[in-house]
């Protein structure tokens, strides 16, 4: 049950919530800061793409069609700072194709599992110190993601852009 549900969320909140957060934002505005040093939304949607990464390469083993270069983690990883620098970032466009590619894995490979799997260790990667096991880990994924989610809805409200209803 709990795995279904976190699928439907981790799914429902990349074709719905985020995709209609940043649809209408122009590219040239992706990175702007109306505040000093907050999040933007260009550095958010690498920062979800690369834990999301992470998480179908390390954790359910899957292929991705664009890797992420090393490099990603210092532009857009923990403690990483977002900058008023469009050229810096990714588009739109990549990360949320990739989001959706790394969303879909993620539902897929939930909703194969039994109830009993979400209690299971993680396998032994960098996520398993901090998610003993793929419940948390699910969690951690969906929870991640809305919160970030809610910081581009700040930002929209602090660009003085409309409210996006779901």
């Amino acid at each position: 049950m709990l795995k279904d549900v976190m699928a439907v969320m981790i799914e429902r909140h990349q074709e719905k919530m985020l995709t209609g957060l940043v649809s209408d934002i122009p590219e040239e505005k992706m990175a702007a800061q109306p505040v000093a040093g907050m999040n933007h939304p260009a550095w958010l949607l690498g920062h979800l793409l690369g834990f999301e990464q992470k998480v179908a390469t390390e954790v359910i083993g899957k292929a991705v069609r664009h890797p992420l270069p090393p490099e990603w983690w210092g532009i857009y990883g923990i403690g990483s700072i977002p900058k008023a620098e469009p050229a810096l970032y990714k588009s739109k466009a990549f990360c949320m194709e990739a989001l959706g590619e790394t969303s879909k894995m993620i539902g897929d490979y939930v909703r194969a599992l039994k109830d009993a799997d979400l209690e299971k260790p993680l396998p032994d990667t960098s996520l398993a110190k901090n998610f003993p096991s793929f419940a948390n880990l699910l969690v951690a994924v969906a929870t991640h993601r809305a919160y970030h989610t809610g910081q581009i809805a700040s930002w929209r409200k602090a660009m003085g852009m409309p409210h996006v209803g779901m």
